[in-house]
């Protein structure tokens, strides 16, 4: 009866370990890109709630901000993730093509911005043969949450 019980729980540790294999196979990290982080992880201790100029910013609970360089190559990908906060992005340089959930893109040039934020996959591409593609993005998150969590492409990827 031990054996029996051992022989399950070691096919049900095998199927989850499998599972997860399988679930970090899907995810798709990013390919030719640098990352370049200005400064360290910073929290904001105290909540804001800011309302001026027909702009909205609030945080209820402590959060964290954390700043970066990004360089796309030609053909460079963030990969498929979200952010589980709020993610501003400026392009510098080049240009570079958002992916949603959706399959929908729209590309974006010098001293344009996006936002990305929710927990739907989202990626960010550099389409160019020849160019690379310069990026300052700016992360609010919960206190402690991480700033970035790869994900699976959407179905219609």
């Amino acid at each position: 009866m031990k054996l029996i019980r051992n022989l399950a729980l070691s096919a049900g540790a095998v199927t989850v370990i499998t599972a997860a294999g399988a679930t970090i196979a899907v995810a798709t990290p990013g390919s030719l890109i640098t990352t370049t982080i200005l400064g360290h992880r910073a929290t904001l201790s105290d909540s804001v709630q800011l309302n001026q100029d027909r702009i909205k910013f609030q945080t209820k609970d402590p959060t964290d901000a954390l700043m970066q360089t990004i360089t796309f190559q030609p053909h460079g990908t963030s990969g498929w993730h979200f952010h589980p906060g709020l993610g501003l992005v400026v392009v510098e340089s080049g240009h570079v093509t958002t992916h949603d959930a959706n399959c929908e893109t729209r590309t974006y040039g010098p001293h344009e911005s996006f936002v990305e934020m929710g927990t739907t996959p989202f990626m960010v591409s550099n389409e160019s043969d020849t160019q690379n593609a310069v990026v300052y993005a700016t992360f609010v998150v919960s206190a402690g949450s991480p700033f970035r969590i790869e994900t699976a492409p959407p179905p219609c990827a």
